[in-house]
């Protein structure tokens, strides 16, 4: 475990939701919002509601399989909003 674990606030911890949700955080942040959950209601609250969604979108991937031409649509839009695949 990182020696630099700082306490974060909600404002910090809610804008790297999503990002912890998905494990794509470094170790030190990863701890850090995991420290602020563990003592914060109101955010576990965003947290559970996250996961929980998370955990619907796959189920409805799994199911459903998005067809080439949609997809193809969607990462068009998203190149040329700036996101890459990558």
């Amino acid at each position: 475990m990182p020696d630099n674990i700082r306490a974060i606030d909600c404002q910090n911890a809610v804008r790297q939701l999503w990002d912890y949700l998905d494990a794509e955080l470094d170790d030190q942040r990863m701890t850090e919002v995991k420290q602020h959950l563990d003592t914060c209601r109101h955010c576990l609250e965003h947290a559970e509601f996250g996961q929980r969604f998370i955990q619907a979108l796959k189920r409805v991937r799994d199911r459903h399989v998005m067809p080439s031409a949609v997809r193809s649509q969607v990462i068009a839009v998203l190149s040329a909003a700036g996101f890459s695949a990558e």
